[in-house]
């Protein structure tokens, strides 16, 4: 049997007291991908491949990845 994954970002969202705008604007999306994230569309697989990818290597989302200097630390 497989699994059926469901979005939550809609409930969440709303727990924060936020529009799809706003939200999108904090996150840095458009509103349409807020809204296909909400409806199970764009990027739901994604986000459970990536909780599978915590739950395995026992870290959080932010763990996965670094963030670098592309100017470079004389600029």
């Amino acid at each position: 049997m497989g699994e059926i994954y469901v979005s939550k970002v809609a409930d969440l969202r709303k727990q924060k007291n936020l529009t799809q705008r706003q939200l999108a604007d904090l996150v840095g999306v458009d509103p349409s991908t807020v809204r296909n994230w909400e409806r199970d569309r764009d990027g739901t697989k994604t986000f459970a491949k990536i909780a599978k990818l915590c739950e395995v290597l026992n870290c959080s989302p932010k763990d996965l990845f670094a963030v670098e200097d592309v100017l470079g630390s004389g600029e």
